[in-house]
């Protein structure tokens, strides 16, 4: 397991003396390595020195590969050793994090329904020790998939790739099935088990004569992003998602929350919850600053023309 300390958030330049005796200790448990978060913990670390107040500092112990609830409860314990005042976690480290009790408060970045999870007891008031982010946006899947249709308007058999255990999924997948209901789309669901089926389950999905595939957003179909595009490429079959990585790893299109904006916000909350902020009472929000991400390289690879509509509205384009 990789372990680093952070001291000062911003640079040795933001330490002073007299904000040295200001300095507070949290801690960050992840379940990626350094390498995969790294511009998730930068814009933490912007988050965090954009929101502190003058003279204070905050020292950052890292902790990364933490996946399981032993591991979860052995690195909680150890960070609050260290002195850590409050712990941020993020992805799927954060229901065994919360689950092992930290005598701290707990601020998420979580991508699945914190409330499903169990995580919290609402989204308004989550109660008990643990607050934050979800990137889950039920709302949004409407409109990738209007996306695909204003780019591929023969489309009539979507698949949808779903991790079964990515909580609340269930709910994005009604909402995708509202969609099209009287559209004339054939809408097949198809629930990966764990990150070793991915693949298996999209090779299933093209086989059962899929147009498109929207992929629903999580860290497990991330990380497999590039191999699901791939195969489906090589089928001239374009993939639709929620997250910009995903467009950059071949997808025709991707619409969702700008995560590095999410995990800026992040650092807001940890400050707010630092300064005396309950977490039982702070609401768990949803990403605002969204971006649509259209892949010029794959729509030509795939022949299909980007129309200039969805052109004008883009926040990035791949050439």
């Amino acid at each position: 397991m990789k372990r680093r300390e952070l001291i000062a958030v911003g640079g040795a330049a933001f330490v002073s003396a007299r904000a040295h005796a200001a300095e507070r200790t949290i801690g960050w448990i992840s379940p990626e390595s350094r390498e995969v978060t790294a511009p998730f913990f930068a814009a933490l670390e912007a988050g965090l020195k954009a929101n502190l107040p003058a003279g204070e500092t905050v020292r950052v112990i890292e902790r990364y590969g933490v996946s399981g609830p032993q591991a979860a409860a052995q690195q909680v314990a150890e960070l609050q050793q260290q002195g850590a005042s409050l712990i941020v976690v993020q992805g799927a480290a954060t229901p065994p994090v919360v689950q092992a009790k930290p005598a701290v408060p707990v601020v998420f970045a979580f991508s699945g329904d914190p409330v499903v999870g169990g995580i919290v007891q609402s989204l308004a008031r989550p109660g008990g020790n643990a607050t934050g982010m979800s990137f889950m946006s039920v709302e949004l899947n409407p409109k990738r998939i209007d996306f695909l249709r204003t780019m591929l308007p023969a489309c009539r058999k979507i698949a949808l790739l779903s991790n079964a255990r990515h909580f609340g999924e269930e709910n994005e997948i009604a909402a995708c099935q509202r969609t099209v209901e009287g559209a004339g789309i054939e809408l097949s669901v198809w629930r990966s088990q764990s990150p070793a089926d991915i693949q298996s389950v999209v090779g299933q999905a093209l086989d059962g004569g899929a147009q498109a595939l929207v992929v629903l957003p999580s860290s497990s179909m991330v990380q497999q992003a590039a191999a699901t595009c791939a195969q489906c490429l090589a089928r001239n079959v374009p993939v639709v998602s929620g997250w910009a990585s995903v467009a950059r790893a071949g997808a025709l299109l991707t619409y969702g929350p700008n995560l590095e904006a999410a995990y800026s916000r992040i650092g807001f909350y940890v400050v707010r919850v630092l300064g005396g902020a309950a977490p039982a009472n702070l609401p768990i929000e949803q990403p605002t600053i969204l971006e649509l991400v259209l892949n010029r390289k794959t729509a030509n690879a795939l022949g299909v023309t980007i129309p200039p509509t969805l052109l004008a509205q883009a926040d990035e384009v791949i050439e």
